[in-house]
């Protein structure tokens, strides 16, 4: 905000080149309000665990690295490293697993615990493994993923969708397959419902329906997962949860959300405490810096007015010094003049 220049400072004109305190706090103000609308979206879930590495960019183009007990919210993306793993636990007591080189967004989510319930993702490249939490439980028409080829929905499921661009042996396209429940794997022409064991197909750049393919697809065999074995457990684990976690949620309605806003509106005040703070302290080393600028220019005026005055008495000096010396050579030369008109008259 320093950088905001003005020709003359609305407060003080005296300032030829300032920066205007009231337009700087306005500026900050509009960049809080922006700040704190950017966290009206709803949690989605956190990190539950990590390797190799992942960023997570939200709607304004802002880009940080992903950690573990970092919290996602409705609106990002993530975007996964070439050995990139990411373990999200959601807020409806679900699991996300992110596969290397894949990038995934989060559409839509809300989790309540009722009828408005809704999860709806994107996965534009890479694949991801789906177990899905009490939305996708007791709502299946509020879960969905999409892809650049079709689109999936579940029936309470663990299910993993892969998107390829371009096929190692695998033709390009959105590839569906279940570990437990089912999917509906769905393009305009068609839709294909897949049960485990099963490995359904929508083709990239053909306009044709789902198909299921004879054989397990060559990009399943050749991938290396170093923390998928923590899935099951964690899995299990939730699963005995899960009707708790709504219950509670029914309970109080976005209570954790609302805890986490309230946590960042705090930080959100502290920051603003401190920025006006900083801003008052900027203001007055500015009002400091304008009283020393003007000090120094009356400084310099008198040094100025001191050395003229100072010349106009030297020359006055020398004046006298030299009306002084001519009244002498007057005094001297005037009892020789009288001598010689003596002698001339005599």
């Amino acid at each position: 905000m320093d950088g905001i220049q003005l020709e003359y400072c609305c407060h003080d004109s005296r300032i030829v080149r300032g920066v205007c305190p009231l337009r700087n706090l306005l500026v900050f103000l509009a960049t809080i309000s922006v700040c704190t609308a950017a966290y009206s979206v709803e949690l989605f879930g956190t990190v539950d665990a990590l390797s190799g590495s992942a960023n997570v960019e939200d709607q304004s183009g802002k880009s940080s690295a992903v950690t573990v007990g970092l919290s996602i919210y409705e609106g990002q993306t993530i975007t996964s490293g070439p050995e990139g793993e990411v373990h999200l636990v959601t807020e409806d007591g679900g699991i996300i697993a992110l596969r290397p080189n894949t990038v995934f967004r989060v559409d839509e989510y809300k989790a309540e615990g009722g009828s408005s319930d809704k999860m709806f993702m994107s996965l534009l490249k890479g694949a991801v493994r789906s177990i899905t939490g009490w939305v996708g439980k007791y709502n299946n028409a509020a879960y969905r993923i999409t892809t650049p080829t079709a689109t999936i929905g579940i029936r309470g499921t663990d299910h993993e969708t892969t998107v390829i661009d371009n096929g190692n042996g695998d033709e390009p396209g959105t590839y569906d397959n279940v570990n437990e429940g089912s999917t509906v794997l769905k393009t305009p022409q068609g839709v294909a419902e897949v049960t485990p064991g099963k490995f359904a197909f929508a083709p990239k750049g053909r306009a044709v329906a789902p198909v299921f393919l004879a054989q397990r697809p060559h990009f399943l065999a050749m991938r290396s997962l170093k923390i998928e074995e923590r899935i099951q457990p964690r899995k299990e684990y939730l699963r005995t949860r899960l009707e708790n976690m709504r219950e509670e949620r029914i309970r109080t309605p976005g209570s954790r959300t609302r805890q986490l806003r309230e946590q960042r509106g705090d930080l959100n005040e502290r920051g603003r405490a401190t920025a006006m703070e900083r801003h008052g302290e900027l203001r007055q080393r500015k009002s400091e810096h304008s009283r020393q600028s003007l000090h120094n220019a009356e400084s310099g005026r008198n040094l100025r007015d001191g050395r003229k005055s100072n010349n106009v008495r030297t020359e006055r000096r020398r004046e006298i010094v030299q009306e002084k010396r001519a009244g002498e050579e007057r005094s001297y030369r005037r009892p020789e003049r009288m001598r010689r008109e003596r002698l001339k008259h005599e």
